[in-house]
């Protein structure tokens, strides 16, 4: 069954009050996806007291090479935020994964594979006469799924939502009219649920259904 990423919380109130064995998750982020991921794990993400707050504005909103119109258009001036960026997901990668929370599974993910798309455009910034302008369109599209995910988690500040939404939407509208983006491309992430117990299911979907 296939959830948005901001309904998965409703959802949740009813696993919560019913049965949570046998359900299983997987998040959804364009190219990442992160499987097997509990209803305990799913009901921390929701609650999450050690998620950090700055992680937003570090990932995304300061980082204008994510968002600013078409003003990067030499490789020397890309790539050092570029490579900024990529060694802030590394280095929050590692600090995760030492604090080993319930929730690590899911950020690290993410990260990596915010990372991966991070690494490539700075490949292939780094060809011999690269075009920059399709190159940071590719990376802005490949990347928006995982920033959306960030961007829409419930335990992120206010104003700092209310930023990166205004980022957001306007880094959509520079990609569709100054890379030549196409909207179809951009990748919402979303969730992916299913069951192995038949009576669980069962019980739920009854649930569902009375809704």
């Amino acid at each position: 069954m296939k959830i948005a990423l901001n309904e998965i919380w409703n959802f949740l109130s009813l696993i919560d009050s019913a049965e949570k064995e046998g359900w299983n998750y997987s998040l959804k982020a364009g190219s990442v996806q992160v499987d097997h991921i509990s209803t305990d794990t799913m009901l921390l993400l929701k609650k999450d007291a050690s998620y950090d707050t700055e992680l937003l504005p570090s990932i995304f909103t300061f980082r204008e090479i994510l968002w600013q119109p078409d003003v990067f258009t030499e490789v020397s001036m890309s790539l050092p935020p570029m490579r900024v960026l990529r060694a802030f997901c590394a280095e929050t990668i590692v600090d995760l994964e030492e604090k080993e929370s319930g929730t690590s599974k899911v950020y690290t993910s993410l990260l990596k594979g915010l990372g991966k798309s991070t690494i490539k455009a700075i490949n292939e910034l780094e060809k011999d006469k690269p075009d920059v302008k399709k190159i940071l369109g590719d990376f802005r599209t490949s990347t928006f799924p995982i920033i959306k995910f960030f961007i829409y988690h419930p335990k992120n500040r206010t104003d700092y939502l209310k930023d990166a939404i205004n980022r957001l939407n306007y880094a959509v509208k520079i990609m569709l009219t100054q890379f030549h983006g196409k909207y179809t491309s951009l990748e919402d992430p979303y969730w992916m649920v299913s069951f192995k117990k038949a009576k669980t299911s069962k019980k739920l979907e009854n649930k569902l259904t009375e809704q």
